[in-house]
This record gives structure tokens, C-alpha cells and sequence, in this order.
């Protein structure tokens, strides 16, 4: 292989890796998540990211989500964002290197620490 094309294959893949990750509304519609907050006052909450914008939730486990008119959820700006009790506690969940994993960068109920979601369905 010449130097030149392995020096721009190398160049295009550190490019590449350094892109900034985004979730589109596709990759999660319909998607089923656990959602952790460390602090022992919030429970542990089940969530359906539904077609509609409205989120499926229990405290119980997945198999027993309701669906209300108060929890919503959106893709904004390639974060997905978890908005609970008409949007007075919201979470805001970046894509990182793991899809089944997210990270908050941002919450208004877990505050101690940043909660996570995970992806069960």
C-alpha cells in the first residue's frame, strides 16, 4: 500500500472516531429502558418510549407500564430527553459508546449523581 493512501486511511479513521455521537428519535421509538438514580429517595422507574411522545412507566418492572397523559419524552438536538410530571423533572441522556447504556448529562431530580438508563427491549 503507498504511504499516502495508508496516511489518509489513518487520517479518515481518527476523523471519524472523534465524531460526536447523536440519537436520532428512529433509534429509540418504541424502546424499553431501566432508569437508576442513586439517591435512595427516587425509585428505580421502567420506561416505554412510545410512537406517540408519551412514556409507558412503572416502579414495578416493564411488564407493568401505564401509559398517562404527563410523562413524555423527545430526541432533542441528539439527546434523548425523559420529561416526567408535565416536565418538572427532566433528564437529558447524551449517546455515548454503548447504545444499551446511557449516561445523563444533565438532570433536575438527580442531583447527587447523574441517573443512567439502560436498554432492556
Amino acid at each position: 500500500m503507498r504511504p499516502a493512501l495508508l496516511f489518509l486511511l489513518v487520517a479518515a479513521a481518527g476523523c471519524t472516531g472523534s465524531q460526536a455521537l447523536h440519537l436520532s428519535r428512529a433509534d429509540v421509538v418504541g424502546t424499553t429502558w431501566r432508569e437508576t438514580c442513586l439517591s435512595p429517595q427516587i425509585a428505580t422507574a421502567y420506561v416505554r418510549l412510545d410512537a406517540d411522545g408519551h412514556m409507558a412507566w412503572s416502579y414495578d418492572g416493564p411488564d407493568s407500564l401505564l401509559v398517562e397523559d404527563v410523562h413524555t419524552w423527545a430526541v432533542e438536538d441528539g439527546k434523548l430527553l425523559l420529561k416526567w410530571n408535565l416536565g418538572s423533572a427532566t433528564s437529558r441522556y447524551p449517546a455515548g459508546p454503548d447504545p444499551a447504556h446511557l449516561v445523563a448529562d444533565s438532570s433536575t431530580f438527580c442531583i447527587d449523581a447523574l441517573p443512567w438508563i439502560d436498554r432492556l427491549r
